[in-house]
């Protein structure tokens, strides 16, 4: 049989359902270490060994997905090795991970571009038209796991304390991947790059650095045991994939974006946790007891990246990442030595790096997990949505980020809560919601300037139930009577501070008649954005 080039496209659509399919915090980190590992390390592994008698190029390995060239080989040997692939990565995760791929020849570079399109089709109806999953016999006599109900107990764990713990085969693995140093290479990304910057303990002491649960990371938050899921992906990269016709170019914009946005992530972090590090540094150099880092990576590769912080880091967080991922990728663009991979990135993005936007949800440490990730996912589609508010004022492609807070039992279904309670969809809008950075940094100076007059919260209370309120007059009406009854005087005004943080966030275009923004028919009003978010930055 004749050897011929293949290109392989690899995709992982249940990673989510892997990762978040549970609670604890321990079983996701478990969970999430371990696909990355299994991602980045162990498909090219793999195939190099199955297919050893073929030369295999990595053109990238991250985010759940990867995409391999290989040479001298034949279509029934590469199948097999794939095959061997998604059997070892299935099991490796007892049973709850599935893989996809596509294979296509390719016969030169020419056809890179086609040969990838063709992968990816055989890809997504693996994808489309595989959706079927073991199914678990559940007997009367056989207990469910206590993590993942829809599967079998077959494992017993001694918990000390805590009791006696119930796990099916992958809730299992994850908790040990969870205990076991080795694999975290989440956390052990930001450590190496806080052991680079100065003294730092040693990597045995890494896992003492980490909270053990979503209410720990809560505890270290001002604002009531609140904590903040932040979701990261990127803007507009499906159309710069679209036009990548280059195995070199794909390579190159993959580890842009890849290291990039791992390197941001770990720099915002460093910087929004900079006092207590510093606290670490200290007491580690004198031998003492340090304590923890109140943050945990959940998710980090490729475009995608999940956090969870305390609440009052949380938007923090989003915004120092997004500048920093944006600065990144520039930087990376103008310093790449391959001339025609410069140039397509100068084609399509200018003088500008890649962006991601950011959905920030900010909940109650013991609210249950799956919602508030399912919350941050709203609100990352909301901030990338071309027919927004916001799209219509800022640049194409720019990083936006919306954030909302969960305070009922149905503040959760963002939809509904824009339409009835913001009013987005009317003349009057109650939020200027999602923010660009520019905005979101405008958004921080207003709540500062209020907390500088120690601005009374029972009235930051009556202005969000005020601006909220249905009729446009009655709303209006009712923030003008609080602004009146606001103290003033020469030294320290309440209403100054409140005339100021409202006409700071004043867009481009509109004109400014306390407390709404107006432009032709539409009227917008920041005065809810400004309380819902007065508690979410440090003091």
């Amino acid at each position: 049989m004749a050897c011929e080039s293949f290109v392989i496209v690899i995709d992982t659509p249940s990673i989510k359902r892997y990762v978040f399919g549970t609670d604890p915090l321990n079983e996701i980190r478990g969970a999430s270490a371990r696909l990355d590992w299994l991602n980045r390390v162990k498909m090219e592994e793999l195939l190099c060994e199955h297919l050893s008698k073929a030369d295999v190029k990595s053109i990238y390995a991250n985010g759940g997905s990867a995409q391999f060239l290989v040479h001298e080989s034949d279509n029934p040997t590469v199948n097999m090795a794939c095959t061997n692939m998604v059997r070892y990565i299935r099991n490796q995760t007892g049973g709850e991970v599935r893989v996809v791929y596509g294979i296509a020849p390719l016969k030169d570079e020419a056809s890179y571009q086609e040969a990838v399109r063709r992968a990816h089709f055989q890809l997504r109806c693996q994808r489309e038209f595989g959706t079927s999953y073991r199914s678990a016999s559940l007997i009367p006599t056989m207990m469910e796991c206590q993590s993942a109900s829809h599967l079998p107990a077959v494992h017993i764990v001694n918990r000390g304390t805590d009791g006696i713990g119930m796990l099916s085969k992958a809730s299992y693995q994850k908790e040990l991947r969870g205990h076991e140093a080795r694999h975290h290479g989440l956390w052990d990304g930001w450590m190496d790059h806080l052991k680079a910057t100065g003294p730092w303990p040693g990597e045995k002491q890494w896992n003492k650095l980490r909270c053990k649960s979503m209410t720990d990371i809560g505890d270290h938050s001002s604002w009531r045991n609140y904590i903040g899921v932040v979701y990261a992906d990127g803007n507009a990269m499906g159309q710069i994939v679209q036009a990548l016709n280059y195995p070199e170019t794909f390579r190159q914009f993959s580890e842009i974006v890849d290291n990039s946005i791992r390197q941001a992530c770990f720099t915002a972090l460093s910087q929004i946790f900079q006092a207590e590090i510093e606290k670490i540094r200290e007491t580690f150099e004198q031998n003492r007891r340090f304590g923890h880092l109140a943050a945990d990576i959940l998710l980090l590769g490729g475009d995608d990246l999940l956090v969870a912080v305390p609440a009052d880091s949380a938007l923090d967080f989003a915004l120092k990442v997004t500048e920093e991922f944006e600065r990144l990728t520039q930087e990376k663009i103008a310093a790449l030595k391959d001339a025609e991979s410069r140039q397509f990135f100068r084609d399509h993005l200018g003088d500008r790096g890649f962006t991601i936007s950011c959905g920030v949800a900010i909940a109650k440490s013991n609210y249950p997990f799956y919602l508030s990730l399912d919350l941050a996912e709203q609100l990352l589609k909301n901030a990338k949505r071309k027919d927004s508010y916001g799209a219509q004022l800022e640049t194409p492609g720019e990083a936006r980020i919306d954030f909302h807070v969960v305070t009922g039992a149905n503040s959760h279904a963002l939809k509904e809560v824009r339409e009835e309670t913001y009013q987005i969809s009317s003349i009057a809008r109650r939020t200027l919601r999602p923010l660009s950075c520019s905005q979101l940094e405008l958004l921080h100076n207003s709540v500062q300037k209020l907390r500088n007059v120690k601005f009374p919260h029972s009235k930051l209370h009556e202005l969000r139930e005020a601006a909220l309120s249905k009729m446009v007059n009655q709303a209006d009406w009712r923030v003008r009577d609080i602004f009146v009854r606001c103290r003033h005087d020469r030294n320290s005004s309440e209403r100054r501070a409140l005339w100021q943080a409202v006409q700071n966030l004043c867009p481009q275009g509109y004109t400014f008649d306390f407390p709404w923004f107006i432009k032709n028919d539409q009227r917008l009003m920041c005065v809810a954005d400004i309380v819902d978010i007065y508690n979410l930055f440090r003091k």
